[in-house]
């Protein structure tokens, strides 16, 4: 088994490299779809879970009457996705102050709801509370009838 000394192999060799470069072109876009689909699931999962145990804390604290907590919470994105906003509670009687709004990138804003019990929540300036993607560091506080969330 050695090379063939025919000089028709050379003539093959720039088809088969057009081939392999069609055959990479049509992958690519797919696996990209692919990638971002996994990582936008992923973000959305992370960031919906993070502001459940965010109201979660703030339901328990309102239930048991007082009380304060600071809890770690990850809004990061991802790699193809990014977190555009995460804004909680509003001005007190507000239709909004027992919500938690955040929205991605390339989508529109997600709500959810602070209900049974509703929780009217507000940042320490008395309106709502707006965060970027990252890392915070955020305290929960009783104050009165509503919960008072903050950087710390």
């Amino acid at each position: 088994m050695g090379l063939r000394g025919d000089a028709a192999g050379i003539e093959g060799l720039p088809l088969q490299l057009l081939i392999v470069a069609v055959v990479a072109g049509i992958t690519a876009p797919v696996v990209y779809a692919g990638l971002a689909s996994y990582d936008r699931g992923q973000v959305e999962s992370r960031v919906r879970g993070e502001i459940l145990r965010l109201t979660r804390a703030a339901q328990q604290y309102l239930i048991a009457g007082g009380g304060a907590e600071t809890l770690a919470l990850d809004l990061q994105g991802g790699t193809f996705t990014s977190v555009l906003y995460v804004t909680v509670g509003d001005a007190a009687g507000s239709p909004l102050a027992s919500t938690v709004r955040y929205r991605l990138s390339g989508d529109t804003e997600e709500t959810i709801l602070v209900e049974r019990p509703s929780v009217p929540m507000a940042g320490p300036d008395g309106k709502a509370l707006s965060l970027v993607a990252g890392l915070y560091r955020v305290h929960l506080e009783v104050l009165e009838d509503r919960i008072v969330v903050s950087v710390a």
